[in-house]
């Protein structure tokens, strides 16, 4: 019996000492609150709900050792933000207190990449105007290259069908034009960026190949916000 409950008391002081070393080997990896950390852990990094500090303090989540989720983090000049964190740095929605001639000033709304961009977020893409166009997916496909891609599907359904497009005219705010025989679009753009897409084709209710088929118009006005690669697919 003896033996058991010191072999118990040896396994309860080895599990303690191995979490109070992975705890005092758990990085942060954030300057300024990188010296004391206490909280989850996940791979030598904090990942989870944890409190950090240095010369200034964050409590809230964290992801492989960075401020990530919700948060708050203070400055050692008294000034703090609660709110969304993404990488370490301020992504989403927050509130930022400064003291300013001896009050607190109060600023709300939406960051991006650590600086404040309002207090309405950016919509990634706005469809200003369509006409004949059924349904339009914009979809981003990655960080890179900058460049914004079109592609035409018939009738609304999923199989392209591009031979009975004509007289396309491709209008771009910047970029160089490029494409291939079923995408087309503008490469190397600047973001915002602002694309118009005209087009004729047949109806979707005619035969392929009919020669009595009736002639649409079809136009497309867009704005995209977000920077990336772009493929806006356009059902017609």
């Amino acid at each position: 019996m003896r033996k058991t409950a010191l072999l118990l008391c040896s396994i309860m002081l080895s599990s303690w000492f191995s979490a109070a070393w992975s705890q005092n080997d758990c990085k942060v990896l954030k300057p300024g609150i990188d010296s004391i950390y206490t909280g989850s852990c996940k791979k030598g990094l904090a990942d989870g709900k944890g409190v950090a500090s240095g010369i200034d303090n964050y409590t809230g989540e964290f992801k492989k050792g960075l401020p990530n989720g919700t948060g708050t983090y203070t400055w050692n000049t008294g000034e703090k933000y609660e709110g969304e964190w993404k990488k370490g740095l301020r992504e989403g929605t927050g509130k930022y207190t400064v003291i300013y001639e001896g009050r607190d000033s109060v600023v709300t709304g939406i960051w991006q990449s650590d600086k404040y961009i309002g207090e309405e977020s950016i919509p990634p893409f706005v469809i200003q105007y369509r006409s004949g166009i059924s349904r339009v997916s914009c979809v981003r496909t990655g960080d890179q290259p900058f460049r914004v891609y079109y592609k035409f599907t018939r009738g609304g359904g999923t199989s392209e069908y591009t031979s009975p497009i004509s007289d396309l005219l491709l209008q771009g705010s910047s970029g160089s034009e490029s494409g291939s025989s079923n995408n087309f679009g503008f490469d190397t753009v600047t973001f915002p960026f602002e694309g118009k897409v005209k087009f004729s084709a047949p109806s979707a209710f005619s035969s392929q190949g009919s020669q009595s088929a009736v002639t649409l118009n079809y136009e497309l006005n867009l704005v995209i916000n977000q920077p990336g690669a772009w493929m806006v697919t356009i059902f017609y």
